[in-house]
């Protein structure tokens, strides 16, 4: 691919506000949307927890349809003039006002269930083409992983405003009103607006010429190449490795983004107020930790760095279990010092996997001689959906089965008790088990050139039998598939017959 416009510090700035919606949105809502529903609408934790539930499996079908669509999209007329990625993102951006609508006090669970089905659709249609821009704009290995760190930052900073923004208002209305949450929503529907403003206008994809017509003839046959390519993808190695590291990672912090508020007000006594204090500072930390991981992936690659991250995660989760069984003395200050280590360690657990994210499509490209940036995203996301909905499952139903009571001040010892277990045994459990996916993967950015070497080399007429032994070895390595079966000439994807083959 030509780059025929250069990316800047605006553009990486542009492109990391995008992020607003994805971090932003998810950190508000892993932290506060299940205490709001259970402690201001009265619902019940497991309908409460069944909300996200049912939405997010519900979503996770939409997920890769939204892949397909998006990299079929150019065969529309709407397509060809606003972009098959940046179309999405241009009606999203009058579709965040729907946001504050999940923060509307005492009505059903029909309405708290309809109005987060909607934003998760709105979500998805939005980030799934967002997640392919950085593949789309560049191939080159430093630019996508700037990129990649502009939106990590950016999510580290909507953390930071998703925890402060309940704060600052409940400092205003006080802990017991639902009001604070209510213009948290208001005030962050109105920031989404402007970084999809900011995203449209500052992003870019392939010329049309440049993108391989994959349409197909009739829906059923769509569907079949859907599903047929989803599960294709399971079958890179890389990619096996690499979503392994990121849903486990991935859910270790996620579950512990939804238990910390419980764990702060039941098992240690504290005010909500100090749940967003101590969200706020760890945001400005793994703001900082972003930015550190940055220029440590830059030279050592994937693998070695998230493995320090998870480890500091799961220090920082031991610590926290330790304040809470033995009573430290100084709570505050002990919880403050756990805050900083973790702070300082999870960034990395979030940016390193979307990092190599965007490496995914082109080891991919050497196996199935298509590029499908799109199906990719969309697997990666529905992957993520899936746990994060798993991990809120099993998380309201542990706690409802311990006898954990929605609007209460205070809970049984066996519902405070099982909050810990969560922590410990749930939270350190994945992030161990994401600790030994990353062992196992091969992508560096050594490696990654000589992917894109041999793509360049093969596309340009170069005969596979010509190949240099070492390469043929990395890229067995990379993809777990003999390299006289790569290039198309194996039945990885979805199949027609205007499929391109390279001939050995």
């Amino acid at each position: 691919m030509k780059q025929k416009r250069k990316i800047t510090p605006i553009t990486r700035f542009a492109y990391g506000t995008g992020n607003l919606l994805g971090s932003g949105a998810l950190a508000i809502s892993g932290s506060w949307l299940l205490y709001f529903y259970t402690t201001f609408c009265h619902l019940p934790i497991a309908q409460a927890t069944l909300i996200f539930s049912l939405a997010t499996y519900l979503d996770v079908i939409l997920n890769p349809l939204m892949g397909f669509i998006s990299d079929s999209f150019y065969k529309t007329k709407l397509g060809r003039k606003f972009g098959r990625r940046r179309f999405f993102i241009l009606t999203g951006i009058p579709l965040m006002c729907l946001y504050p609508l999940l923060w509307v006090k005492n009505m059903n669970f029909l309405y708290y269930l309809s109005t987060y089905i909607l934003f998760e659709l709105v979500y998805t249609s939005v980030m799934i083409p967002y997640n392919t821009l950085p593949v789309e704009m560049t191939s080159d290995f430093d630019q996508r992983t700037y990129l990649a760190g502009s939106k990590a930052m950016f999510g580290k900073i909507a953390n930071f405003l998703g925890a402060a923004l309940p704060g600052f208002f409940i400092s205003i209305y006080g802990q017991d009103s639902p009001t604070p949450f209510f213009y948290t929503g208001l005030t962050y529907g109105a920031i989404l607006v402007i970084s999809m403003l900011l995203l449209y206008f500052n992003s870019w994809e392939r010329p049309y010429d440049q993108v391989e017509d994959e349409s197909v003839a009739n829906i059923w046959e769509g569907f079949k190449k859907l599903f047929v390519d989803i599960l294709s993808t399971l079958r890179i190695r890389t990619f096996r490795d690499h979503l392994g590291m990121y849903l486990f990672g991935f859910g270790a912090e996620w579950l512990f983004t939804a238990t910390f508020t419980y764990f702060v007000v039941y098992n240690l006594g504290r005010p909500s107020t100090f749940v967003s204090e101590m969200n706020s500072l760890s945001s400005i930390l793994q703001l900082i930790s972003t930015a550190i991981f940055v220029g440590i992936v830059a030279k050592k690659g994937f693998r070695k760095p998230f493995i320090w991250a998870l480890s500091i995660v799961i220090c920082a989760i031991l610590g926290y279990v330790a304040v809470a069984v033995f009573n430290l003395p100084h709570m505050t200050g002990v919880i403050i010092a756990i805050v900083i280590v973790f702070g300082l360690g999870t960034g990395g657990v979030y940016y390193i996997p979307w990092t190599s994210y965007t490496f995914m499509a082109d080891v991919d490209e050497v196996v199935t001689n298509r590029r499908r940036e799109g199906i990719y995203a969309g697997a990666m996301t529905m992957a993520g959906k899936l746990i994060r909905a798993s991990i809120v499952s099993i998380l309201g139903f542990t706690l409802a089965a311990f006898g954990f009571e929605s609007g209460a001040t205070t809970q049984p010892q066996s519902a405070c008790n099982a909050i810990i277990g969560v922590m410990l045994i749930g939270c350190c459990g994945l992030a161990v088990l994401g600790i030994i996916c990353s062992i196992k993967m091969k992508l560096t950015h050594e490696t990654h050139k000589i992917v894109i070497d041999e793509l360049e080399r093969i596309h340009n007429g170069g005969r596979m039998a010509d190949v240099d032994p070492e390469v043929k070895k990395v890229l067995e390595q990379l993809t777990g598939i003999p390299y006289e079966r790569c290039f198309g000439n194996n039945n990885i994807g979805y199949k027609d017959k205007k499929q391109k083959v390279v001939t050995q």
